[in-house]
């Protein structure tokens, strides 16, 4: 008997040990995880989920490897129609997620692979029954060749920024199902819980008629996003107890948001947590050298069209903004009437310049102000509902203009001008956080990269709320006037 055969022939064994009258989905999930760990690579991990008492949500095992995910398991009690499991909402969700699905009722295993679904059987219940039934060496090479194809597949890494946002869409839209849903209950209950807590503190601060589904929402953006900022600043494999170390102090709020991750491990979570391991998986298995490429200003292709650019400033016009479509991919994925409900369209290139330049002009013509939109005495720019920051991006390339290309004077006009005078102020998380990646990298791509404590004063509010209820208004409003190079910092707290 070869160590394969050996292996599952103590697997039936094993599976012996309860009639089968007597056994749940349970019983043998210890003989199972034995058995997938023995055809699991060097550095493969199999991860069994613990019983849960609704007995959804998550999968029964994960196999991951260096923080990514490479498949679910999925299983049920023996005997169970697995043709049925198949159709059930529940599989569709896992093969929203991953093409690496296997789907067993310990005796007959359906790998649902990246070329389609295949199906091997191991034995029969009846075979359990009998205390004479030999282990077929057959059926076992043929579960062993379908489980070695199974633990072969590779996590997927992603190069592309279009990609990700579909992938973080994705998961980000069953991750805000599962925290309406954890919100509710603690709502019901005894509205002791963190997440509950942090949803109170959201409403105070930035949108007083917040519901419990809002605030779902913009926490499954603001945790999707979190973690790419974290990914984007370092090498190491993020998990859930180091992530929040990695994300850039200039984000309070999602650093205060995403502290929660580390209440994931608490067992009321479950249902939450595999889905932020989900998005740490496509995290840790990015291509970031490729991500940045894509999402420089310096590497933006035009659009294709048809009429060609007569300039290179009629050129830059018609780039795509690597960011903005970035943020249209999720959103078209992640909730394709949120752009409607909350009004996100965006200006088109020539037309923001126009208005931008239109504006630099009046400064200079009508109020004497010779540099116009880069004069840091007398003007302070305010984009109130600022999006992904398209008319902050468009005046920084106005200022560049004005001042030149030294590195040195730029440099200064960021630091004595832009983050101090320029501010933005967005609603929705999404766009919010992209603003912020979207001037980071273009200002990195100017050489002048932030520092330490730096940030941009774009500011998660809601402009509407009145001035009054509203802390971000409150903060600049009361704030010391600021004396011409010698400005004091507000600094509310998002």
């Amino acid at each position: 008997m070869t160590a394969i055969d050996h292996g599952f022939q103590t697997y039936l064994d094993a599976l012996r040990r309860i009639p089968l009258d007597q056994k749940t989905e349970h019983t043998d999930r210890a003989a199972l995880e034995t058995l997938l760990t023995s055809f699991a690579p060097s550095g493969v991990t199999v991860q069994h989920e613990p019983k849960r008492q609704d007995d959804k949500g998550s999968p029964d095992f994960k196999i991951t490897a260096r923080g990514a995910v490479l498949g679910y398991v999925e299983v049920k009690t023996i005997g169970e129609n697995l043709d049925a499991v198949l159709k059930s909402a529940q599989i569709k969700k896992y093969r929203f997620l991953s093409d690496n699905i296997l789907l067993t009722d310990y005796l007959h295993v359906i790998w649902i692979g990246p070329h389609g679904i295949e199906r091997e059987t191991l034995a029969y219940p009846d075979d359990l029954e009998s205390r004479k039934h030999k282990l077929n060496p057959d059926r076992a090479a043929s579960v062993a060749r379908l489980l070695r194809g199974f633990f072969s597949a590779a996590p997927t890494g992603i190069a592309r920024a279009q990609d990700l946002a579909a992938a973080l869409a994705a998961r980000s839209h069953l991750l805000r199902d599962g925290l309406t849903e954890a919100l509710a209950h603690q709502a019901a209950h005894n509205q002791q819980g963190r997440l509950f807590g942090l949803y109170n503190a959201f409403r105070a601060q930035v949108f007083h008629e917040l519901e419990l589904g809002e605030f779902a929402d913009a926490f499954a953006q603001m945790l999707a996003y979190g973690l790419f900022l974290a990914r984007l600043n370092t090498e190491e494999t993020i998990t859930l107890d180091n992530a929040r170390q990695f994300v850039p102090g200039a984000f309070p709020l999602i650093r205060e948001l995403i502290d929660f991750i580390g209440e994931l491990r608490a067992p009321d979570y479950a249902p939450i947590r595999w889905l932020v391991e989900e998005i740490l998986s496509i995290m840790n298995g990015l291509d970031l050298a490729a991500i940045r490429a894509d999402l420089s200003f310096s590497n933006r292709k035009a659009i294709r069209r048809t009429v060609r650019a007569g300039s290179e400033e009629e050129h830059r016009l018609f780039e795509r903004d690597p960011f903005v479509y970035f943020y249209e991919d999720f959103l078209a994925k992640y909730d394709a009437k949120l752009r409607k409900s909350r009004g996100v369209y965006y200006t088109p290139p020539p037309v923001v310049n126009f208005i931008i330049r239109a504006v630099d002009d009046l400064l200079r013509s009508e109020f004497g102000i010779a540099d116009g939109l880069a004069d840091h005495r007398r003007v302070t720019l305010l984009d109130f509902a600022t999006g992904t920051g398209t008319f902050l991006l468009e005046a920084l390339e106005r200022m560049f203009e004005t001042i030149g290309d030294s590195e040195a004077k730029r440099a200064l006009l960021v630091r004595e001008h832009v983050l101090r005078n320029v501010f933005g102020f967005e609603y929705l998380i999404a766009p919010y956080t992209i603003a912020h990646l979207k001037l980071s990298q273009y200002l990195k791509d100017k050489g002048i990269g932030l520092q330490g404590a730096e940030r941009l004063r774009i500011y998660l509010t809601n402009t509407l709320e009145p001035i009054a209820r509203n802390p971000i208004f409150y903060s600049l409003r009361s704030a010391p006037k600021p004396k011409p190079r010698n400005r004091s910092k507000t600094n509310p707290s998002w």
